[in-house]
């Protein structure tokens, strides 16, 4: 029989997407992310489902709700391990590589207490705010703030116990907990207290996603633990606390500007629109985020790759590199936003009949993320190559403008002013840092750069 014959756009797909494989770096990038993408793709699925029963079941103002100070927990909780989270990133391989087995033991040590001193520290810092501003607050607040405060600690040590399991390279052991087990444990409990009681508030709400949440630290933490007293010889734990906190705080910055820059349309709302509202646009952010579990995949096996070839000096390697995962960054989002968009009037009808109000906001909220992935993780590669503080500059600004274009378009625009703002903050920050990169690295990362940029540093 003879060999099948690919149409020419076909082969021409394929020989492309050999040409980049052969790119060692970046297949080992490719193959690493498909796991990561599959718990991501399941995972997308599993909170898109859960905050359609959860709209179902509450109705568009308790959904608002809970949408509005679950927004809070994901804020303080990622802010609140002030880094710990990434740095483990870079310090278990280098103990591990190195066997510092007293060090590593220190690492591990030190980042689940110091973690679990902040996020108390934080909870009691939300709760004060919270008793000050009282009689500010709308009352159908104050006792799901409340709630939502008490899970600050749980959020951020599983966020650390994330960046432990992926510093050691079990993927399956830092995604699944927060992506899987995590948003299944919410909509069971919702789902028992919405079958025994009859209604669903945003109060009780909230209390599920408390119970969830520790329920599911208490098993990723039993877990890691068994899993690392069999891999890592016992030591008794040297502790190098301050350093540990010093190298942490700049990767903190970038981190918790970027989560102000991404968050805060929803805060905002909150004081300008009813929970209804917050609750449409809330759901529309969920839909928007499912084509983010692209970038987050490849990103998430690109970044050490990113220090691996700026400390062998490989400049030429490194802007190959970038320019590769760029591709394979953009144009899979691009596929997703285009179906996304066909389909996302259905996807909002899901959540109830009021969410489709939604629907317009879609294709601006994809705009900024488009643009994002127009330029690839470069915020990581200033990161991974001693360039964080102008990183945390730029989100720090793009925050700022966020928050400016909010408090003046909210108020004469609604949702659609919040959406349009926190696009135009995006694209801002996208092409700020493209100009950095650019200008201290020498790397044009860019999707549409031609390959000059590579062939000329290939041929120095």
């Amino acid at each position: 029989m003879d060999a099948m014959v690919l149409p020419q756009p076909l082969k021409r797909i394929g020989e492309t997407i050999a040409a980049r494989l052969a790119d060692g770096h970046l297949a080992t990038v490719v193959r690493g992310a498909g796991l990561v993408m599959a718990i991501r793709i399941a995972g997308s699925a599993i909170a898109l489902l859960s905050q359609v029963l959860l709209a179902r079941w509450m109705g568009a103002f308790e959904y608002g709700i809970f949408a509005y100070v679950w927004v809070w927990v994901i804020i303080l909780g990622i802010l609140a391990p002030m880094g710990f989270g990434t740095s483990t990133l870079r310090f278990v391989p280098d103990y591990t590589i190195n066997r510092k087995w007293r060090r590593l033991a220190g690492i591990l040590d030190a980042s689940w207490r110091v973690v679990a001193v902040l996020g108390i520290g934080f909870m009691a810092v939300g709760l004060l705010a919270i008793f000050i501003l009282r009689n500010e607050l709308e009352p159908y607040y104050v006792l799901p703030l409340v709630l939502a405060m008490l899970c600050v600690p749980g959020f951020a040590l599983g966020d650390t116990l994330e960046g432990t399991a992926r510093a050691f390279g079990w993927v399956g052991l830092a995604y699944l907990p927060a992506y899987i087990v995590r948003p299944l444990g919410i909509v069971v409990v919702g789902g028992l207290v919405y079958l025994f009681a009859g209604e669903l508030t945003g109060v009780a709400a909230v209390g599920g996603a408390l119970a969830a949440t520790f329920a599911t630290l208490a098993v990723q933490r039993f877990v890691l633990s068994r899993r690392i007293a069999r891999t890592v010889p016992k030591a008794k734990p040297f502790l190098h606390t301050k350093y540990w906190i010093a190298a942490s705080m700049p990767l903190v910055l970038a981190e918790g500007l970027y989560l102000v820059l991404l968050n805060t349309d929803i805060v905002l709302l909150g004081y300008f629109v009813d929970p209804d509202h917050v609750g449409i646009y809330f759901a529309a952010t969920r839909i928007v985020n499912l084509i983010v579990f692209i970038y987050f995949a490849v990103a998430a096996l690109a970044v050490p790759k990113f220090s691996e070839l700026h400390a062998a000096g490989d400049r030429a390697g490194l802007q190959t590199f970038v320019h590769n995962i760029i591709q394979w960054i953009f144009w899979p989002t691009l596929a997703a936003a285009a179906i996304i968009l066909l389909g996302g009037k259905f996807a909002l009808g899901l959540f109830g009949q009021d969410f489709s109000a939604g629907f317009p906001l879609l294709a601006v909220l994809m705009l900024g993320f488009i643009a994002r992935a127009s330029t690839g993780p470069i915020e990581y590669l200033l990161n991974m190559t001693g360039h964080q503080n102008i990183t945390s500059a730029v989100y720090g600004g793009a925050a700022l403008l966020n928050i400016a274009l909010n408090l003046v378009l909210v108020p004469h625009f609604g949702l659609m002013g919040a959406a349009a703002a926190t696009a135009t903050a995006l694209v801002v920050a996208s092409f700020c840092l493209f100009l950095i990169v650019r200008r201290r690295l020498g790397i044009t990362a860019f999707v549409f750069a031609s390959g000059k940029a590579t062939a000329a540093l290939e041929s120095k």
